[in-house]
């Protein structure tokens, strides 16, 4: 079973299965997609308290959940990176790190949208808001420090810490 892993961190051996399922789970996740937002923005039913000013909670809750998500991959990749120096995590990590970006962005953002009718207010210093704000200023200051650092064979380093 380890040797699978280990094949798999391999990147000729990874773009190789990649490449082969790559049109179908983009065709699958589009679907998804698509469906999940002609349910939740078109089919539900309006809430009693908010009104449709809920619907975009279907938007809100996903990215607020990739983003973090995207953010405790990033530190596992790194730690892979580290201890066994493999590649693909290190190109995981780098790829990763703008797409945690605009998710922890578009979470802030509609937010945002969605707390001005609720608490009247567009931005309120809680806890919550607070942290996606510093994985916002955390996700910023990785790829900037990528783009920073010229050399390779230390960049990988510098992103796993």
């Amino acid at each position: 079973m380890w040797q699978f892993f280990h094949k798999l961190g391999s990147p000729k051996w990874f773009y190789g299965i990649a490449t082969r399922f790559m049109p179908w789970l983009l065709v699958a996740g589009l679907m998804l997609l698509l469906a999940g937002l002609v349910w939740g923005l078109a089919f539900a039913p309006k809430d009693y308290l908010q009104g449709n000013s809920y619907r975009i909670i279907f938007i809100h809750v996903p990215t607020a959940f990739l983003a973090q998500s995207m953010y405790i991959m990033m530190a596992a990749a790194g730690v892979v990176t580290l201890v066994w120096r493999m590649k693909l995590a290190d190109v995981f990590v780098k790829a990763v790190a703008p797409v945690g970006l605009v998710f922890t962005f578009l979470s802030l953002f509609t937010g945002a949208v969605w707390g001005k009718p609720t608490w009247g207010t567009w931005w309120i210093w809680d806890a919550r808001l607070t942290s996606m704000l510093i994985l916002l200023f955390l996700y910023g200051g990785a790829i900037a420090l990528d783009r920073a650092i010229n050399d390779e064979k230390s960049s990988w380093c510098w992103w796993a810490w």
